[in-house]
């Protein structure tokens, strides 16, 4: 988040009374009734109108659904190794991002959007935004980096997995990009008082200190890596994508196999190619809410960087800050909403995990790993992966008529395990 969208332009139109005290308390040192007057006057100025209490609420529940959904997400993949594939290694890492835009960019962005007071110190004026901007910058670069691994999955059909540790190196290359996108708030963030602190704190703002060329090419660097480039890189992938997925074009099989009329298991050509509908589905409908919300604040820093939030009133710049921050957070908040509606995997999980969460730890019999003969290698069940209605606990197995269902529910849950779902 952009800090300077609330110092530059503040959020309320500034009322005669705060020119009054600017006047006679900034230019000149103020005292006694002069001096509590301007106070009463600050502190009636940074209340909450009613357009803000209406944000505050958004804010409070993107904050409380970002936080869980989020953390709902790191954990599942975590927990399970079914969940434990390339592209939900990338969802992990876009979680995380998200989890921490909503931790350290919502509520400092909100209480500055609505109060103009900057109330954290000038040291955490200088890590706050350093994270802030670190965060988002992930998040947008791990999008890019699901699609381009989806684009060659798929389209350039990958002969060999990328390895656990150049996924690892992509991942540190993406955390290293977005810190040195970041290390100017480092070095130039600073507090800005605009009332000397002997009367108040309060409107005190926290903004880069940089002089208008440096800034501007600043701000157009960010947006270049954190949309521009990110959007024609998304839109070019899944574009190619789907022409391959919709038209039943799947490298590795053969034309026969991808007749109408052919049979098909569940392992088979067709399966795969809905399991890869339904993901790449998913991951276009998270990229469109990133575009829709991400628009807005991008705008806003292109028409401030070019003097032309200048021709728009006081009130409506704030109604603008605070929908674009809003709609940031929108949509750290809702990938995990997306998850659930839209893969059954997830939705699996999910359940799984609130489960656990409302009846609390049972001992469930790990049983051994199990394999088929099949053509396919499915291998063994992941520990953990087997869903808590086809556990049992410890006393199913005490006869001989336990072992046997249990035997059975495992050969059906290797048989109908879908790789690609």
């Amino acid at each position: 988040m952009d800090n300077n969208s609330t110092a530059n332009y503040t959020a309320k139109n500034l009322s005669s009374e705060i020119n009054w005290c600017y006047n006679n308390c900034k230019l000149q040192p103020c005292e006694g009734v002069v001096q509590e007057v301007c106070r009463k006057v600050i502190a009636d100025y940074i209340f909450p109108s009613l357009s803000e209490w209406f944000f505050i609420v958004i804010n409070l529940v993107l904050f409380t659904s970002g936080l869980v959904g989020n953390a709902l997400v790191c954990f599942v993949i975590w927990r399970s190794l079914q969940m434990h594939t390339v592209v939900n290694t990338f969802i992990f890492n876009l979680a995380f991002s998200d989890f921490l835009v909503i931790l350290f960019c919502l509520p400092a962005t909100l209480l500055q959007d609505v109060t103009e007071t900057w109330y954290l110190g000038d040291t955490m004026c200088k890590i706050i935004p350093f994270i802030q901007t670190t965060s988002v910058s992930v998040s947008v670069l791990t999008l890019s980096a699901i699609s381009v691994e989806r684009y060659f999955a798929i389209c350039q059909f990958w002969k060999v997995k990328p390895a656990s540790k150049t996924l690892s190196c992509i991942l540190v290359i993406i955390w290293c990009v977005s810190c040195l996108i970041s290390i100017p708030h480092i070095v130039y963030m600073a507090e800005f008082h605009t009332f000397p602190e002997s009367l108040t704190s309060l409107l005190t703002y926290c903004k880069i200190e940089m002089d208008e060329d440096h800034y501007l090419g600043y701000n157009m660097l960010k947006i270049t890596m954190l949309y521009v480039l990110p959007v024609l890189i998304m839109t070019f992938t899944y574009s190619v994508i789907s022409r391959h997925l919709w038209k039943n074009e799947l490298p590795g099989v053969s034309e026969e196999d991808q007749r109408p009329g052919k049979f098909a298991t569940k392992s088979g050509p067709e399966s795969q190619m809905r399991s890869r509908r339904r993901a790449a589905k998913m991951l276009i409908t998270i990229v469109a809410v990133f575009v829709i919300c991400f628009f807005v604040v991008h705008l806003i820093h292109v028409l401030r960087s070019f003097e032309l939030v200048n021709k728009i009133s006081d009130e409506n710049v704030h109604i603008m800050i605070m929908l674009s921050h809003a709609l940031v957070y929108l949509s750290s908040a809702v990938n995990p909403i997306i998850y659930n509606f839209m893969s059954a995997k997830f939705r699996k999980e999910f359940r799984v995990a609130l489960s656990c969460c409302r009846k609390g730890r049972r001992l469930v019999f790990r049983p051994p790993q199990y394999t088929t003969s099949s053509t396919r290698n499915r291998g063994s069940i992941p520990r953990g992966s087997i869903p808590r209605s086809e556990r049992f606990t410890m006393n199913t197995y005490t006869n001989k008529h336990g072992w046997f269902v249990a035997s059975g529910i495992l050969k059906k849950a290797v048989m109908q395990q879908d790789k690609y779902d």
